[in-house]
Protein backbone atom coordinates (compact mmCIF):
# COMPACT_ATOMS: atom_id res chain seq x y z
CA UNK A 1 0.00 0.00 0.00
CA UNK A 2 1.52 3.33 -0.74
CA UNK A 3 1.97 5.72 2.17
CA UNK A 4 -1.20 8.34 2.14
CA UNK A 5 -3.56 5.55 3.05
CA UNK A 6 -0.96 4.45 5.80
CA UNK A 7 -0.36 8.01 6.87
CA UNK A 8 -4.54 8.42 6.92
CA UNK A 9 -5.41 5.56 8.95
CA UNK A 10 -2.84 5.87 11.44
CA UNK A 11 -4.61 9.46 12.01
CA UNK A 12 -8.02 8.50 11.96
CA UNK A 13 -6.79 6.02 14.82
CA UNK A 14 -6.01 9.37 16.50
CA UNK A 15 -9.89 10.15 16.74
CA UNK A 16 -10.22 6.96 19.25
CA UNK A 17 -7.06 6.44 21.04
CA UNK A 18 -5.67 9.51 22.50
CA UNK A 19 -2.83 7.76 24.39
CA UNK A 20 0.21 8.62 22.21
CA UNK A 21 2.48 5.45 23.07
CA UNK A 22 -0.73 3.19 22.56
CA UNK A 23 -1.74 5.14 19.76
CA UNK A 24 1.73 4.97 18.37
CA UNK A 25 1.51 0.94 18.71
CA UNK A 26 -1.91 0.76 17.38
CA UNK A 27 -0.79 2.35 13.99
CA UNK A 28 2.17 0.80 13.14
CA UNK A 29 -0.05 -2.60 13.82
CA UNK A 30 -2.78 -1.38 11.66
CA UNK A 31 -0.06 -0.92 9.08
CA UNK A 32 0.68 -4.55 8.98
CA UNK A 33 -2.90 -5.14 9.00
CA UNK A 34 -3.60 -3.06 5.76
CA UNK A 35 -1.32 -4.79 4.26
CA UNK A 36 -2.94 -7.90 4.57
CA UNK A 37 -5.61 -6.34 2.25
CA UNK A 38 -4.95 -6.30 -1.85
CA UNK A 39 -3.35 -3.08 -2.79
CA UNK A 40 -1.15 -1.50 -5.28
CA UNK A 41 2.11 -0.54 -4.55
CA UNK A 42 4.98 1.36 -6.72
CA UNK A 43 8.12 -0.39 -7.72
CA UNK A 44 10.66 1.33 -6.00
CA UNK A 45 13.89 -0.85 -6.33
CA UNK A 46 14.53 -0.04 -9.80
CA UNK A 47 15.88 3.54 -9.58
CA UNK A 48 17.20 4.97 -6.50
CA UNK A 49 16.15 8.27 -7.34
CA UNK A 50 13.01 8.30 -8.74
CA UNK A 51 12.54 6.22 -6.15
CA UNK A 52 13.06 8.89 -3.69
CA UNK A 53 10.70 11.01 -5.51
CA UNK A 54 7.66 9.10 -5.89
CA UNK A 55 8.35 8.24 -1.71
CA UNK A 56 8.59 12.09 -1.17
CA UNK A 57 5.35 13.13 -3.42
CA UNK A 58 3.63 9.78 -1.31
CA UNK A 59 4.26 11.66 1.74
CA UNK A 60 3.33 15.16 0.73
CA UNK A 61 0.07 14.17 -0.70
CA UNK A 62 -0.60 12.38 2.77
CA UNK A 63 0.45 15.34 4.56
CA UNK A 64 -1.46 17.83 2.54
CA UNK A 65 -4.69 16.28 2.83
CA UNK A 66 -3.87 15.54 6.81
CA UNK A 67 -2.97 19.00 7.12
CA UNK A 68 -6.53 20.29 5.03
CA UNK A 69 -8.24 17.50 7.53
CA UNK A 70 -7.32 18.41 10.66
CA UNK A 71 -7.80 22.47 10.97
CA UNK A 72 -11.11 21.61 12.38
CA UNK A 73 -9.29 19.96 15.36
CA UNK A 74 -7.76 21.06 18.28
CA UNK A 75 -3.89 21.35 18.85
CA UNK A 76 -4.17 18.63 21.18
CA UNK A 77 -5.79 16.58 18.61
CA UNK A 78 -4.10 17.84 15.68
CA UNK A 79 -0.79 16.86 17.93
CA UNK A 80 -2.26 13.29 18.27
CA UNK A 81 -3.62 13.00 14.65
CA UNK A 82 -0.02 13.92 13.08
CA UNK A 83 1.64 11.44 15.64
CA UNK A 84 -0.47 8.58 14.42
CA UNK A 85 0.40 9.55 10.66
CA UNK A 86 3.88 9.11 11.40
CA UNK A 87 3.51 5.68 13.17
CA UNK A 88 1.28 4.56 10.32
CA UNK A 89 3.79 5.01 7.77
CA UNK A 90 7.00 4.00 10.30
CA UNK A 91 7.10 0.14 9.28
CA UNK A 92 7.43 1.36 5.28
CA UNK A 93 10.23 3.68 6.77
CA UNK A 94 12.21 0.67 8.14
CA UNK A 95 11.45 -1.73 4.67
CA UNK A 96 12.93 1.74 3.53
CA UNK A 97 15.94 1.71 5.36
CA UNK A 98 16.36 -2.61 4.64
CA UNK A 99 16.46 -1.69 0.92
CA UNK A 100 18.45 0.63 0.45
CA UNK A 101 21.12 -0.20 2.83
CA UNK A 102 20.84 -3.62 0.79
CA UNK A 103 19.93 -5.72 3.62
CA UNK A 104 21.84 -4.43 6.42
CA UNK A 105 19.53 -2.84 8.68
CA UNK A 106 16.13 -4.27 9.82
CA UNK A 107 15.75 -7.43 8.48
CA UNK A 108 13.85 -9.53 10.96
CA UNK A 109 11.27 -6.44 10.28
CA UNK A 110 11.32 -6.64 6.53
CA UNK A 111 10.51 -10.76 7.37
CA UNK A 112 7.81 -9.41 9.71
CA UNK A 113 6.44 -7.42 6.76
CA UNK A 114 6.59 -9.78 3.98
CA UNK A 115 4.73 -11.96 6.02
CA UNK A 116 2.09 -9.63 6.01
CA UNK A 117 1.45 -8.65 2.32
CA UNK A 118 1.49 -12.05 1.21
CA UNK A 119 -0.75 -13.21 4.06
CA UNK A 120 -3.81 -13.57 1.17
CA UNK A 121 -2.09 -12.10 -1.95
CA UNK A 122 0.14 -15.52 -3.20
CA UNK A 123 3.55 -14.38 -2.80
CA UNK A 124 5.15 -12.36 -5.44
CA UNK A 125 2.19 -12.06 -7.31
CA UNK A 126 -0.13 -8.64 -7.72
CA UNK A 127 -3.82 -8.44 -7.65
CA UNK A 128 -5.13 -6.61 -10.38
CA UNK A 129 -4.66 -2.86 -10.22
CA UNK A 130 -8.22 -2.18 -10.57
CA UNK A 131 -9.07 -4.19 -7.27
CA UNK A 132 -5.66 -2.71 -5.52
CA UNK A 133 -6.89 1.44 -6.18
CA UNK A 134 -10.36 0.38 -4.69
CA UNK A 135 -8.89 -1.43 -1.62
CA UNK A 136 -6.72 1.91 -0.88
CA UNK A 137 -9.12 4.40 -2.07
CA UNK A 138 -11.31 2.71 0.48
CA UNK A 139 -8.98 3.14 3.15
CA UNK A 140 -8.42 6.65 2.51
CA UNK A 141 -12.70 7.22 2.65
CA UNK A 142 -12.80 5.48 5.44
CA UNK A 143 -9.85 7.51 7.25
CA UNK A 144 -11.35 10.75 6.18
CA UNK A 145 -14.97 10.05 7.23
CA UNK A 146 -13.18 9.12 10.90
CA UNK A 147 -11.26 12.23 10.77
CA UNK A 148 -14.14 14.54 9.68
CA UNK A 149 -16.88 13.92 12.08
Amino acid sequence: MILAPHMLAGAALATSIHQPILLAFSAMGLHYLLDVLPHWEYEFLTARKKSIYKIVLDIGAGLAILFFVIQRAGPTEQLLMLWGGFFGIVPDGFSAIYFFSQGKYFRRQMRFHTFWHWLIVPEKTHPPRWLGLATEALVVAVSLFLLLR
